[in-house]
């Protein structure tokens, strides 16, 4: 992710309008997004599709395993595909910029990153600094999944945002280290009913570099 600021973003879109061409979606189809089995990375292709403009896309709980267990269907077959044109139609209401992250201060910012990650004991080597966005609440976005293949019932889920503070009331904005875990947090949010949810795609990666930003340890 270049950044969140404006030519940060126009990259961001041009580059995912390449990528999503390149696999021939068009964004007028209905995808299902799945990894092996179910957690970040899938979310994140989804979480990518829904903002590119694609709005009929669905996570595989259970992932690729889960499918396999089921005794669905598979093929090991390379399939090509031709190339199409994808027009990115940017759906602003998902995506949480760092101007936006540093202004909003009735916004509920959840961090989803590891508890040492959060406490800045931990953190990435291409972290510049460590520690956290000033007013983070803290959920890790494990506590949302059920043995890393499906997302846990909704009221167990409630309940770990009820005791992190989260109102379903308030806009919340997700992020970790590059919005991938994040992505995850975003969805069970939804999956909850929670209307006004954005994923801060730059995260700690961006915030960390931006000297002049605050943070919290």
């Amino acid at each position: 992710m270049p950044g969140t600021d404006p030519k940060g973003l126009q990259k961001f879109q041009d580059e995912l309008a390449v990528q999503l061409g390149s696999l021939g979606l068009s964004g007028r189809e209905t995808t299902v997004v799945y990894e092996s089995r179910f957690g970040m990375r899938a979310a994140r292709v989804a979480w990518m599709l829904e903002y590119a403009g694609s709005r009929r896309v669905y996570l595989l709980e259970g992932g690729f395993q889960g499918w396999r267990k089921s005794r669905y269907p598979t093929e090991k077959r390379i399939v090509k595909h031709d190339f199409r044109t994808f027009h990115i139609k940017p759906a602003s209401d998902l995506l949480a910029t760092m101007d936006q992250v540093r202004s909003g201060r009735s916004t509920v910012i959840l961090d989803v990153r590891s508890e040492g990650e959060f406490i800045g004991k931990e953190g990435r080597e291409c972290d510049t600094r460590r520690g956290r966005i000033p007013r983070a609440r803290w959920l890790e976005w494990t506590d949302f999944l059920r043995n890393g293949q499906r997302f846990k019932p909704l009221s167990e889920m409630s309940r770990a945002l009820e005791r992190a503070g989260v109102s379903r009331r308030s806009e919340v904005v997700t992020y970790c280290h590059r919005g991938a875990r994040a992505a995850a947090a975003f969805y069970a949010l939804r999956s909850l009913g929670y209307g006004n949810v954005k994923n801060y795609i730059g995260s700690w990666h961006e915030w960390s570099a931006r000297k002049h930003l605050p943070i919290e340890r």
